[in-house]
């Protein structure tokens, strides 16, 4: 099969980049947002943002069986970047515009409607083709597990980039204030028109070559449905990634809230994130190319994720001394990364799998799961968030928190996601498709090769 070349590569990995300006924008500060700048209740907001997080897995699994039902002269994944980047970044300019002289109801409406279709419609469309794109660019498995690190690369120097400049956007555009709405509108009105024009430079660099061709038959809902249900290791991996997911969302979502409160520097959001963004992008660079040589990538993603389970419980310590959280958030990062790009990899491997076992490449519904797992994971770690602060009597709009408050944010930052993702270790010990890949994958290419 042709090789992918340099250029590819990179243009490949813009399209996650373009995804990110508005998925780090909506994951870290959309509840800040709401709560203080918009006026709306924690509770109201939390409660719509974990249900919307049901829709948003159905409409994964339906995005899913639309691209292996997919056929254009542009490939099965690659229409979808040509056509929903503008979509996704209007959607998004109007999720951060919700009208101050609208009443409580009035506001609790529109950030219904403009979240789910943010997130349910126009990032689905987008994203989910996008994930599974790996599966179409190439079938070497080792060379998926290159592209899924460039992809991540890019994608956490996006969330870099938005950690470090949204509060700064927003009081250079605004009238200075983190409050100011005019801010915040221009602001994601920048980061959209990114994500419009990378998701484009994403398109016009790629090529589809597996599973691409426009006379094959489409795949009955039946028969891709028992390519996943057959598959043990694609389970697993939906398994692992709800627990990882729940525990990600539980950091991402508190870590404005836990600057403020617990660090007395709403300003550090940006460095305990970036701290790990940071070491994510490092590791990606200098460390996962070296053990994806050395280790299989089951090994790899366990060991991430023990890393990741230990430095969250030892953060509970000293969870108010910034360079000890730094540091702890940087061996996180550094193993985030390598889990999440061993992820989409193992994920592609299983897909094959599938394959392999039932004749059906269902790689859009296969990865549209995988999707699905990460926001019901994100919806689940919102509403445990919320729960959790409630009964600790955390409340975002004041200025001082009682101590079973600060408890509670600091349980739910540390403690909480490092027994999660613990769980989420135990799922994959039982994992163990890389032993048997190699025949996998060998009978696939043969196939190919008789009915070409």
């Amino acid at each position: 099969m042709e090789a992918l070349k340099a250029r590819e590569k990179v243009g490949y990995a813009l399209g996650d980049f373009a995804s990110c300006l508005v998925w780090q924008s909506i994951s870290i500060y959309l509840l800040f947002y709401f709560t203080n700048v918009a006026g709306v209740e924690q509770d109201a907001a939390v409660a719509i943002i974990s249900a919307t997080k049901i829709m948003d897995g159905v409409t994964d699994i339906l995005m899913g069986f639309l691209v292996d039902r997919t056929r254009t002269r542009f490939g099965k994944v690659r229409p979808y970047l040509l056509t929903m980047g503008l979509p996704l970044a209007v959607s998004t300019v109007m999720l951060f515009t919700v009208p101050a002289s609208f009443s409580v109801h009035g506001k609790l409406v529109w950030i219904f409607i403009f979240y789910n279709l943010t997130t349910s419609v126009c990032y689905t469309a987008l994203n989910v083709p996008y994930a599974g794109m790996h599966n179409f660019l190439t079938d070497d498995s080792m060379e998926r597990s290159r592209l899924s690190i460039i992809r991540l690369i890019f994608a956490f120097s996006a969330q870099v980039l938005v950690n470090a400049v949204v509060f700064s956007m927003v009081r250079g555009l605004g009238g200075g204030e983190l409050t100011d709405q005019a801010g915040w509108t221009r602001t994601m009105i920048v980061l959209g028109a990114g994500t419009f024009v990378l998701a484009l430079l994403c398109f016009f660099s790629t090529k589809e070559r597996v599973g691409s061709d426009p006379s094959q038959a489409r795949p009955p809902v039946r028969d891709s449905l028992k390519a996943i249900v057959r598959n043990p290791w694609l389970l697993l991996l939906l398994g692992a990634t709800l627990l990882s997911f729940t525990a990600n969302i539980l950091v991402g979502s508190s870590a404005a809230y836990y600057a403020n409160f617990v660090l007395h520097d709403v300003d550090a959001t940006g460095q305990i994130t970036n701290a790990m963004t940071i070491a994510q992008v490092l590791g990606l660079v200098f460390i996962v190319p070296v053990l994806i040589r050395r280790f299989s990538k089951r090994v790899i993603y366990q060991t991430g994720i023990a890393a990741i389970a230990a430095a969250s419980l030892l953060s509970r310590i000293a969870p108010d001394n910034l360079p000890v959280l730094l540091a702890l958030n940087a061996v996180k990062g550094v193993a985030m990364g390598a889990t999440t790009s061993m992820l989409y990899a193992m994920c592609a491997d299983a897909i094959d799998y599938g394959e392999y076992r039932t004749g059906v490449r269902a790689a859009g519904l296969g990865t549209a799961l995988l999707q699905c797992m990460g926001k019901f994971g994100m919806g689940l770690g919102t509403a445990l968030m919320g729960v959790v602060l409630a009964r600790g009597g955390f409340a975002a709009a004041a200025e001082t928190q009682t101590p079973g408050a600060i408890n509670a944010l600091i349980s739910v930052y540390t403690v909480i996601p490092g027994v999660i993702q613990a769980l989420a270790l135990s799922v994959m010990f039982f994992y163990r498709l890389d032993g048997i890949y190699p025949e996998v994958a060998r009978t696939l290419r043969e196939r190919r090769e008789k009915r070409e």
